[in-house]
């Protein structure tokens, strides 16, 4: 390679680090939860869905679930397909029902079902106490040293799918995670971050799917199973699938660790709580979840109205946008008796930190397992102390966390 090629390498790959930056209001959990705390009481006093120009704010959680569910009425594509599809190319939480999304979603589920889910599990806590056990001075960077890189080591088994370096991949998928879903103001310096920083991720889950094409066994991961699933093998549907599996899979595990744990530190007897229930995955997971009510990895989710109709008796017109705030949803006391107590044996069914219906995250039983594995962990150490969250844009960069042992 040329030291011109080199340099102008060398540029791309600085320009896909998504940098520091001091935190927003909404990069702090109280001003957000104060403000579903009002909308969930205004709400219910209310009793509708809340319009402020062409944008209305759905709030009650029967009205949030109806309409993830009416996916025909209040459409994803107009939200995240054209960015999706700059990136990656078409996903399914960029497509709308149709024959298209049907095969692509199946296909997707299938290939999940087959993957052996016991051993991930195993690996993720190997590798959890792992690392605790090399904290030095029982410190540990809870987000850079211990949830971000496990869950890209999460990744790369469960989908085939690694970069040259585990940095390179973190750093890929966060580029582009925050441009397909988190790009509301349409930053041009985060686009073009994403949009290069997708070409890397389409060359490595191209270069790999054609190596594992040659092979008698395509292998036992996704990408694996997607192949075995179809003859013929349409290899840019699973570059395309994994590629969108990857973009969500490392940071969304990242940021709800980090909040969770952050929401720990706060609250001493709540950490009480849920050490004591450490051992108990059930109520270590409802413990989890509660804590993300608090604090959520993504309190709101959009969608647009795809022709003139009504939501809860309010009309709605062709157009507008639905601001699905699900974080205050969460706080609705028909659903959540009590909602300002957290509790671990509130019906699972009920949140909504991963979505819903026709677009539910299609990680979510991978969430489901490693999430609390990461923070069982950590609390089963004895948090003595946790420290001030440091930010990369929208996504926790770096929390230390000082253990007893």
């Amino acid at each position: 390679m040329a030291i011109t090629d080199i340099a102008a390498h060398a540029a791309v790959t600085a320009d896909i680090v998504t940098p520091r930056s001091k935190p927003s209001l909404f990069n702090k959990p109280f001003l957000p939860a104060l403000a579903a705390r009002i909308g969930a009481w205004l709400t219910a006093r209310l009793g509708c869905v809340i319009r402020v120009g062409d944008t209305v704010i759905v709030v009650r959680h029967a009205d949030v679930r109806e309409v993830l569910a009416r996916d025909l009425d209040f459409c994803i594509g107009p939200i995240n397909a054209a960015r999706i599809d700059e990136v990656n190319g078409p996903f399914i939480l960029g497509m709308d029902r149709g024959h298209v999304l049907d095969r692509e979603r199946a296909t997707l589920y299938r290939a999940f079902h087959q993957v052996d889910m016991g051993s991930l599990r195993d690996q993720i806590q190997a590798e959890a106490r792992k690392r605790v056990a090399a904290a030095g001075n029982r410190t540990i960077d809870a987000v850079g040293d211990y949830a971000r890189p496990i869950a890209a080591q999460t990744a790369v088994t469960l989908f085939g799918v690694s970069g040259p370096s585990e940095q390179k991949l973190m750093d890929v998928a966060r580029a582009i995670f925050a441009h397909t879903f988190l790009n509301i103001d349409n930053d041009e310096v985060v686009r073009k971050r994403a949009v290069a920083a997708g070409k890397m991720m389409h060359d490595w889950i191209a270069a790999e799917i054609a190596r594992r094409l040659t092979l008698a066994e395509p292998g036992n991961d996704l990408m694996g199973q997607l192949i075995r699933l179809q003859q013929p093998v349409d290899a840019e549907l699973v570059r395309r699938t994994l590629g969108g599996m990857l973009v969500g899979a490392i940071d969304t595990t990242t940021s709800c660790v980090a909040k969770i744990i952050a929401v720990l530190g706060r609250d001493p007897a709540l950490a009480a709580q849920v050490a004591r229930d450490v051992d108990q995955p059930d109520r270590l997971r409802g413990w989890c979840w509660e804590a993300l009510r608090r604090w959520p990895h993504n309190p709101v989710v959009l969608r647009q109205a795809s022709a003139a109709t009504t939501l809860n008796g309010q009309e709605i017109r062709q157009g507008d946008r639905i601001f699905v705030w699900t974080q205050a949803a969460m706080l609705d006391a028909t659903v959540f008796p009590d909602p300002a107590r957290l509790r671990p044996d509130r019906p699972q069914g009920n949140y909504l930190h991963f979505g819903g219906a026709l677009h539910a995250c299609a990680g979510r039983v991978v969430n489901g397992f490693q999430i609390p594995i990461l923070v069982g962990e950590l609390v089963r150490q004895g948090i003595v102390s946790v420290g001030k969250m440091a930010w990369a844009g929208p996504f926790p960069d770096e929390l230390p966390v000082v253990l007893a042992r």
